[in-house]
């Protein structure tokens, strides 16, 4: 019997006329309103939206083939704020985007960073270990004593490649060799690289799911975006003369074209909505639970070389529910980055390919977080290692660096494992404290904050830019202080309910 019904089965030609009950539509936006940096977009009230819905754009320059996007992070260095808004409700609107999405949403092994991710934001940073003191490749010697000279490197210095990495930074002296090995920005518009940012590195709301924007059937659902001066991200190397202070900021005019939204609406069956509709009519209202990423500024200011010093920051977060914390440093000022270092030749070296995308590390620094009125650790967190697996923790994955972008404590500097002035020691270090209970839920997996406000405390000892004693003038010179993002991510709630003059939303952590 089964197997006669097995035979029906397979001699069984009627087509299936039943419709799909999930339909992705594809739509493409042009902005309501845009400036020279600053656009805004608005959604439709249909289906689910996708965070593999894409920002799109191209850059325009004035003269061809000297500039690039920095290849780190690349066109994602050019996002600085993002927001999500449902009529009078902002959802997410995350500032300095770029470093909290570089830190969380790229953060994946370097071989598919550089080819996934390289294709959609023109990143392409690749780094090498320097195997002869001229830096051979394949037998074949390609730049000569540059690396010899300009970083001081030995065998088994970790350097950025200049074969691989979307720029060759050139000799020490002057330059001489600087060249864009892709992703090069003309004068032509359509011969130059389109980018792809996807909104789910943009959003946290869109963190493991999809925002049903049909719910909003009277509701203005706004996207905007700001970019950051071109300066912050893009590399110019008719500007890479490092023996004359040069740091390959662009010389010439830089403009965004072409800034699209393509939009994936996921329609479902009017079952599975319909029943999401039903929700909203019920005490209560649907219920939306999502993340948001609240970013506190502060400063530190300038310190005296050789003086340990303690610095305690109030972060607040009263009465919401953290889940974890990041600490990101920058010096306050461009030279302040690339001058840290004057061994020789005052070279920029590498630092310059970064331009404004980096999370400086200090070599003697130890922290510790007061949460609800008691300190989080026993002691501050001191060893590098230590502090990187805090960070693993907060990430939910590691942190996909060379060990000296992160650890650039004493022993790593003079060991010489990389070069100060090559652009890769101490440039990504972030500090982190993971404050979630360990249960698989968005609201109820973090930690609620009473009526204590949440205190960070900073410890480290500025140095200067000097040859230090004994050893080779190799760790950063941080006494000139820094500006400091806490990026603090909290669990968020929109209610949604249908009244008589509509949907009604509140949102509140």
């Amino acid at each position: 019997m089964n197997s006669q019904t097995s035979i029906q089965q397979l001699m069984n030609y009627d087509v299936n006329d039943t419709p799909n009950q999930i339909e992705v539509r594809t739509d493409t936006l042009e902005p309501i309103q845009a400036t020279a940096n600053k656009f805004t977009f608005r959604l439709d009230q249909a289906g689910y939206l996708d965070l593999n819905s894409m920002l799109v754009f191209k850059h325009e320059a004035a003269t061809s083939n000297n500039q690039r996007v920095n290849p780190w992070n690349g066109a994602l260095g050019g996002i600085k704020r993002a927001i999500l808004q449902v009529g009078d409700h902002i959802l997410n609107d995350v500032q300095d985007v770029y470093k909290y999405a570089t830190m969380s949403r790229i953060n994946v092994p370097p071989t598919q960073r550089n080819q996934f991710f390289g294709h959609y934001l023109g990143l392409q940073w690749h780094s090498k270990v320097q195997n002869s003191g001229t830096f051979e490749q394949g037998g074949a010697d390609i730049e000569g004593t540059t690396y010899t000279t300009q970083d001081l490197g030995q065998v088994g210095t970790i350097l950025v490649d200049p074969i691989k990495s979307g720029i060759k930074k050139g000799t020490a002296t002057d330059g001489t060799g600087v060249a864009i090995n892709s992703y090069g920005i003309g004068t032509n518009v359509d011969n130059n690289p389109q980018y792809g940012i996807t909104l789910g590195m943009l959003f946290p709301a869109l963190k493991g799911q999809k925002i049903p924007l049909f719910l909003f059937d009277k509701q203005r659902i706004l996207l905007k975006v700001e970019f950051n001066p071109v300066a912050e991200y893009v590399c110019d190397i008719s500007n890479a003369d490092t023996n004359s202070q040069e740091t390959m900021a662009p010389q010439t005019a830089l403009g965004l074209n072409n800034v699209r939204l393509i939009v994936d609406y996921v329609i479902m069956g009017g079952e599975v909505q319909n029943e999401v509709m039903a929700q909203t009519q019920k005490q209560g209202g649907y219920r939306l639970e999502f993340y948001d990423v609240v970013n506190v500024v502060k400063g530190i200011d300038a310190g005296t070389s050789g003086t340990r010093r303690d610095i305690e920051h109030r972060i607040g977060q009263n009465g919401r529910e953290v889940h974890n914390i990041f600490m990101w440093k920058q010096y306050p000022t461009d030279a302040s980055f690339r001058n840290d270092y004057t061994g020789i030749s005052n070279n920029l070296g590498a630092k310059c390919l970064l331009r404004g995308q980096h999370c400086i590390g200090v070599e003697n620094e130890e922290y510790n977080c007061e949460v609800n009125g008691r300190e989080e650790f026993t002691d501050f967190k001191f060893n590098p290692v230590s502090q990187y697996n805090e960070l693993k923790v907060a990430l939910g994955r590691p942190l996909y660096v060379d060990k000296p972008m992160y650890c650039n404590d004493e022993n790593t500097t003079a060991s010489l494992l990389s070069m100060v002035n090559n652009g890769m020691t101490g440039v990504m270090k972030p500090l982190a404290v993971g404050l979630r209970s360990g249960e698989p839920a968005l609201v109820g997996g973090g930690r609620m904050i009473g009526n204590y406000p949440i205190v960070w405390k900073y410890r480290y000892t500025p140095i200067a830019t000097a040859t230090k004693t004994g050893k080779v003038a190799n760790a950063l010179g941080t006494q000139t202080g820094f500006n400091v993002n806490y990026f603090i991510e909290v669990s968020r709630i929109a209610n949604i309910r249908n009244t008589p003059k509509g949907m009604s939303v509140i949102v509140s952590y």
